[in-house]
């Protein structure tokens, strides 16, 4: 490596600085062409900003190939930008042409070259925000459930580990590097290497990078990787950059220990003797907070697949949980004997969805065995309530929906003794509340709502 190869180092780096002066120059030009397409007063001042557009705008191309060259980008990562940066030289040369008088391109009007450049500025611009900022750094910001409507993948943003089987998976594996690739390995793959540092496997990690290693042997504690993440967040060398995803408190304190401990690859959590403590965060949460949390395992995607041939709606109470819903709104012609299919998989259904079905009373036969059913949803069926005490064994049962149901009630009395019961919606069943004493305790749980009297 030459001495003097540093300048062009130097070159290439100007290039993000240099690439805002042709964006400011040719858009005053188009705002100026605009504001004085009738008078024709300020023609010097146009050609003025068109002509430091252009020379700036070659100014960029050369600084962002040597950028390009020096850095080690790839050249299908860099193409569309480049190409589109040349396109608006053009453009900006043509419109400073086409200004000055110059006959050839008196048919090529001001409109075609001003929207061109419009149009080329733009997505010149966003294709080197992916470059420096990453593909999604116009989509990160969107809340998850727009990005769901538009079509974008949602990433996993946060670890998640089973609190049965955490102790068993290798630290490094299970936990440090999932952390890093959602918040290092973006700007430290094999395609973006920023100083030289890959992060996307433990090879890359010990091999450091223009700086020298970012894990010390010697001095775990005082190691670069452990200096950049725990610099306060304004300082330039704090990782990662502060435009991106930070890294929590909890990934802080495992990466901690993991260089404290040498950077083991192999070593599990239990055999670091690590505190769960340090786990909790990553441990899946229920967000609606009323199911229980046995210790299950998945269910088999066959099982998956056999209650969904009845047309039913299978989908998890929320993404790493073993629990699942279950709705039948697709099966409107499900019967008591297909219901014989849950007791393949009665210990996960926690939410049962059969309204506007052709269950009858008999299917509570088969509803007492669901031992974690929290929430029963039984609307616009023929259920009368016959049989209903059948369910008072179920410890976790909360809800009960019968709304325009045949709920009828003679059977009220038998809910007195659900165990967790917390409501019950009967408004448009026959149950008119006339002829049966509520207890205190339940004259809240009851919901009467717009009830059909008697």
């Amino acid at each position: 490596m030459s001495e003097m190869d540093f300048i062009y180092d130097l070159m290439g780096r100007f290039h993000p600085l240099i690439v805002h002066l042709p964006i400011g120059f040719l858009l005053l030009g188009l705002m100026m062409l605009v504001y004085d397409r009738k008078e024709n007063k300020h023609q010097k001042i146009i050609r003025f900003a068109f002509f430091w557009g252009t020379f700036s705008t070659l100014a960029a191309i050369l600084t962002g190939t040597i950028q390009f060259i020096r850095e080690g980008y790839l050249w299908e990562d860099v193409q569309g930008h480049l190409i589109l940066g040349v396109l608006t030289f053009v453009f900006s040369f043509f419109m400073y042409l086409r200004l000055k008088g110059y006959p050839f391109l008196k048919k090529v009007s001001y409109r075609f070259l001003g929207y061109g450049l419009v149009l080329i500025l733009l997505i010149t611009g966003h294709l080197g925000g992916n470059l420096t900022h990453g593909k999604d750094h116009l989509t990160e910001p969107l809340p998850d459930q727009l990005k769901e409507v538009l079509g974008f993948e949602i990433p996993s943003r946060t670890l998640v580990l089973l609190p049965e089987s955490y102790q068993d998976l290798p630290l490094y594996s299970g936990v440090i590097q999932p952390i890093l690739d959602q918040k290092c390995v973006s700007c430290h793959n094999p395609k973006k290497s920023k100083g030289d540092l890959l992060l996307h496997n433990l090879k890359g990690i010990m091999s450091g990078g223009t700086e020298g290693p970012i894990i010390s042997m010697t001095n775990p504690m005082e190691s670069e990787i452990l200096e950049r993440i725990h610099l306060p967040r304004e300082e330039k060398k704090h990782m990662p950059p502060k435009s991106k995803i930070q890294l929590s408190k909890a990934e802080k304190k495992l990466i901690d220990q993991w260089v404290s401990q040498g950077a083991p690859k192999n070593k599990t959590i239990a055999e670091l003797g690590l505190s769960t403590s340090y786990f909790t965060s990553f441990f899946p949460i229920d967000e609606t907070g009323i199911y229980p949390e046995p210790l299950l395992e998945p269910l088999d995607i066959s099982m998956i697949d056999s209650l969904q041939s009845l047309g039913l709606q299978v989908s998890p109470i929320y993404k790493t949980s073993p629990l699942i819903k279950i709705s039948a709104i697709n099966a409107p012609d499900f019967k008591d004997n297909n219901a014989f299919m849950f007791l393949n998989v009665l210990d996960h259904i926690v939410d049962l969805d059969l309204g506007q079905t052709k269950v009858t009373d008999s299917v509570f036969k088969v509803l007492r065995e669901l031992k974690h059913l929290t929430v029963l949803k039984l609307n616009h069926t023929e259920i009368s309530g016959k049989g209903i005490n059948k369910l008072n064994s179920l410890e976790h049962l909360k809800q009960i929906n019968l709304v325009s149901s045949n709920f009828e009630e003679v059977y009220l009395e038998d809910m007195f003794s659900f165990p967790a019961l917390e409501k019950v919606h009967l408004h448009g069943s026959p149950t008119s509340f006339s002829s049966t004493e509520v207890p205190d305790k339940f004259e809240n749980i009851f919901d009467k709502g717009n009830y059909k009297l008697d």
